[in-house]
């Protein structure tokens, strides 16, 4: 009779990690915090799961191997002039400025608006101290951990030290959008940037953040930035989150947004992927009341060897509910992107209305597009759709804008500008809208 022991395929991978943490709780000079007991937490439950292979239906289009073989330091603060800052910024757009670097927070760079009474913009620290949040965000941070199965996640926890906390309290409209942005300023060691976002908006309550993800000019190296937002949405609350992302040729990213929902409530999530060698966002939302709104809508454009990853899943989980998914892309050179978004209907959630579309050009015969939407319903009065197409430039329509004076080049460019145009309309804010669209201007120049 023999014995087999099951073999960790990833364990050093993890033993890398775990002494990393141990690495950097060493050197914590601050004294004894509650969050450094869920981060601990964090740290052994990230050790007893998995990380995902292409064995897995969830990862089967995007292998992590290659993230996980720079062996990643805890990124520092770096002496960054503030007239660098504006080119990162929409032009106009006055907004609650966080500025992080390398993952740890900037005070110089970062700009405090005017917020109204009320709205809360502070570090999770302080606000797991306070007597009116402290309760909250451990309710929070419980949730995140309870039955997690995602080991990125579980890492997020383990190594957020700087992480943000957002509350509007009930009735309160915050005009001026709050605008995180994470910059990526590495040398020569591989940096690992983990940062969480916790956004609750109370009952009647409205506000807009941004997510900001570049790559400062000059910078060289492989880094990781592992990001969670976790956002709670109440009672006909309002929360429209943006992520603008155009990270190195040598960025590793993993976007999680786990977001529920209240009844009359609306949720919109818009996603703009420019930047990055493997990028993989996964949007989660639980419906939990009548009535209210989920809105994902995407943008991606990969060149070279990129790898661009949207992963969506909307639980209708009670009746009189709709969502909203549009997600259109480009992929050229050698690039290959991936949808992969599902749609569940529960039994007792009647008159849902969901509506799912993916598109995407392909331009060149090494680029690949894997699009895998998926409806599984369970109720029998509903409205749902789902689509997917996947082609490339239509010749006449090329030909016709070069008998009209363009060349060859330019006729393309515009066809592409206007396929994806039609989901940055709607992006709601408009100057987001106009800094998103030259983004993608410089992406078609370069």
């Amino acid at each position: 009779m023999s014995t087999s022991i099951a073999q960790d395929r990833y364990a050093e991978e993890k033993q890398q990690f775990r002494d990393l943490f141990n690495k950097t709780e060493a050197a914590n000079q601050e004294p004894a915090h509650p969050l450094d007991e869920y981060r601990q937490r964090a740290m052994q439950l990230a050790e007893q799961l998995d990380f995902p292979t292409r064995r897995w239906e969830e990862g089967k289009y995007t292998s992590v191997n290659r993230l996980l073989q720079p062996d990643y330091q805890i990124g520092q603060l770096k002496d960054i002039d503030e007239s660098v800052i504006s080119r990162f910024m929409p032009e106009g757009m006055e907004a609650h400025l966080i500025v992080f670097i390398n993952g740890r927070y900037s005070e110089k760079l970062s700009r405090a608006q005017e917020l109204p009474a009320r709205m809360t913009v502070m570090s999770l620290r302080d606000a797991m101290d306070s007597d009116r949040f402290g309760a909250m965000a451990r309710e929070q941070l419980d949730h995140i951990l309870n039955e997690q199965k995602d080991i990125f996640i579980a890492l997020n926890t383990a190594f957020s030290q700087y992480s943000l906390f957002l509350h509007s309290d009930k009735n309160v409209v915050c005009e001026k959008p709050i605008y995180i942005l994470h910059l990526s300023a590495n040398e020569e060691t591989p940096v690992l940037n983990s940062h969480m976002n916790l956004a609750i908006a109370e009952t009647g309550s409205q506000f807009a953040y941004i997510e900001g993800q570049f790559e400062m000019p000059g910078a060289e190296g492989a880094y990781f930035n592992n990001i969670l937002n976790r956002v709670v949405v109440k009672d006909n609350a309002h929360v429209h989150h943006y992520c603008l992302q155009q990270e190195g040729a040598e960025g590793y990213i993993i976007n999680n947004v786990d977001a529920e929902q209240g009844r009359d409530s609306t949720f919109s999530n818009y996603t703009l992927d420019l930047g990055g060698r493997m990028v993989r966002n996964n949007l989660n939302t639980l419906h939990k009341g009548s009535n209210l709104t989920t809105n994902y809508y995407g943008i991606y454009f990969g060149k070279d060897k990129q790898h661009i990853d949207n992963h969506t899943f909307i639980d209708h989980a009670v009746p009189h509910c709709q969502s909203n998914e549009m997600y259109k892309g480009i992929v050229t050179d050698s690039a290959r992107g991936v949808f992969n978004g599902k749609v569940l209907v529960r039994k007792d959630a009647q008159k849902t209305n969901a509506f799912q579309q993916s598109s995407s050009l392909v331009l060149s015969n090494k680029a690949e597009m894997d699009s895998k939407p998926q409806l599984e319903i369970f109720a029998d009065d509903v409205k749902c759709s789902h689509g997917a197409t996947i082609g490339q430039l239509d010749e006449k329509s090329v030909f016709y804008l070069r008998s009209r004076g363009l060349n060859d080049a330019q006729a393309r460019a515009m066809l592409q500008h206007a396929f994806i145009g039609e989901v940055l309309d709607y992006f709601r804010h408009e100057s987001v809208r106009d800094f998103a669209e030259a983004l993608i201007t410089q992406k078609f120049e370069q």
